[in-house]
């Protein structure tokens, strides 16, 4: 008999999905735009997207229960078309994702190495991420039930770090005053700037707090999933919240935001505020083995989850068959070979670029714009099934009245169309350099949304399919 994934299973893989560490970083950082605004920002989009969000995930997978999560949703709304559109945005925008990510984890693993020069060595950085992935694919069509123990372990690598560098930082300034404050918090530092930049910044916090809606792929494997899913989803939100809050404060506490950079900004605190408790360089090396453990067990849920829904979920006949054949475990294992196959392509071109970072941060680019896609379709058939179905069977609701849900997610899905806005906001130096890159952004944003259109058309024709829909209003 196949073990059930437990409640804290559950609640380790949703923090392993949720929660990145380089995102404290990267939020706090004068070049992202919001520097110490990155604190407050945190908070209220916790509560205006995160908690929301991750509410309406929760309350949909227990009236809706089954492996194909965002796609069965959104297909009980709005057909399968756009069911397939949403599970097709969803798996377009980790391709890129899975990219950047593999990037940040060898600028780690050079620190877990002793060797921090390796983190600008592209080819370093292209054969660790090459064999890496593969390796994690493979794993990946184990089923999630196998695959837990990487997610749990990269659960405690991202955690641990962070409540180090929050603990360590307290101790060091406020307890112990080895050193002082770094950052001095004011209504007036702590208040965002509204320019371009910090604009652009605000997506990328909404980037860094998407992800409740990974694990419902796996509802099938949960034990008691109506009450443990929504349990574990609220759990780690808690979790997830108070990590990056925290986390922001204790960062600037120890490194301006002028010092701290997306890449290294984590490990240069850590480093810094050893050295004032005079901890030797071994500490920061074993952190940077657990957040590489981390970002492992993140990488292996994002390959399992987008891809068993859009091969192993959507319609038969719109992908080839080879494709869509799942094995013993639900995994379609030959489309995550071809995914696997699309990474390393995209590993290697862009290793043409001029540096680590350039290569980064288009990969980074390409991800944020799209990553915010599927969350328009998941609200909106949200609101429209609390509309047309009010009196259907729920096993968790994210509050009593009716009303009260459709304008919750009114107002997430309002914010998540201003955070795709603010995303392509034009933040290069030069016009010719923001033309290139808005076309990155809205034009790849485009292109991605035209593909998957073609791709189901191009089925219809094939097949002679028409939808049959019903009425489900009440």
């Amino acid at each position: 008999m196949q073990k059930k994934i437990r409640f804290w299973d559950l609640v380790f893989m949703n923090v392993s999905a949720l929660f990145g560490i380089r995102w404290i970083a990267k939020s706090t950082a004068d070049s992202f735009g919001l520097g110490l605004g990155a604190i407050p920002t945190w908070v209220i989009f916790a509560f205006i997207f995160f908690v929301p969000g991750a509410l309406i995930c929760a309350e949909l997978a227990s009236t809706y229960p089954s492996d194909g999560g965002l796609y069965d949703w959104v297909k009980e709304a709005y057909g399968e078309k756009f069911g397939f559109l949403v599970s097709w945005l969803n798996w377009t925008a980790k391709i890129f994702w899975y990219s950047s990510f593999l990037t940040f984890l060898a600028v780690n693993v050079s620190y877990v190495l002793g060797q921090k020069d390796l983190a600008n060595n592209k080819i370093f950085v292209l054969v660790l991420s090459l064999v890496l992935f593969w390796v994690l694919s493979l794993i990946s069509t184990k089923g999630m039930s196998f695959a837990k123990i990487f997610t749990n372990v990269g659960a405690l690598g991202s955690t641990v770090p962070a409540v180090l560098l929050i603990v360590l930082a307290f101790v060091s300034v406020v307890i112990l005053k080895k050193q002082p404050s770094a950052s001095v918090y004011t209504v007036a530092t702590l208040t965002p700037q509204l320019n371009l930049n910090s604009l652009a910044g605000i997506s990328g916090i909404m980037f860094g707090l998407a992800g409740a809606e990974t694990t419902a792929n796996f509802i099938t494997e949960i034990d008691n999933p109506s009450k443990n899913f929504p349990k574990a989803i609220m759990a780690a939100a808690a979790i997830v919240a108070s990590l990056y809050v925290l986390g922001s404060i204790s960062i600037t506490m120890i490194l301006p935001s002028s010092e701290i950079t997306a890449s290294k900004g984590i490990l240069d605190a850590l480093n810094a505020v050893a050295l004032s408790l005079g901890i030797g360089t071994w500490f920061v090396r074993i952190i940077a083995l657990g957040i590489s453990l981390s970002i492992l067990g993140a990488i292996i849920l994002y390959i399992a989850s987008p891809i068993k829904m859009l091969f192993g979920s959507v319609r038969k006949g719109i992908f080839s068959e080879k494709f869509t054949e799942v094995n013993e475990h639900n995994i379609p294992v030959k489309a995550v070979i071809l995914q696997a196959v699309i990474v390393s392509v995209i590993l290697l071109t862009t290793t043409l670029l001029p540096s680590v970072d350039a290569i980064y941060n288009v990969l980074v680019n390409m991800t944020a714009l799209t990553s915010l896609f599927p969350y328009v379709l998941l609200f909106a058939s949200y609101i429209k099934l609390r509309k047309e179905r009010p009196n259907e069977k729920r096993g968790y609701s994210m509050a009593k009245k009716n009303s009260t849900c459709i304008a919750l997610a009114n107002m997430v899905l309002i914010v998540t169309i201003i955070g795709i806005i603010l995303s392509a906001t034009p933040v290069m130096g030069s016009l010719k350099e923001n033309i290139i890159y808005e076309i990155e952004m809205i034009g790849g944003g485009l292109i991605v949304i035209l593909a998957g259109l073609f791709i189901w058309n191009n089925y219809v024709k094939r097949s002679g399919f028409k939808e049959e829909r019903k009425n489900f209003s009440k």
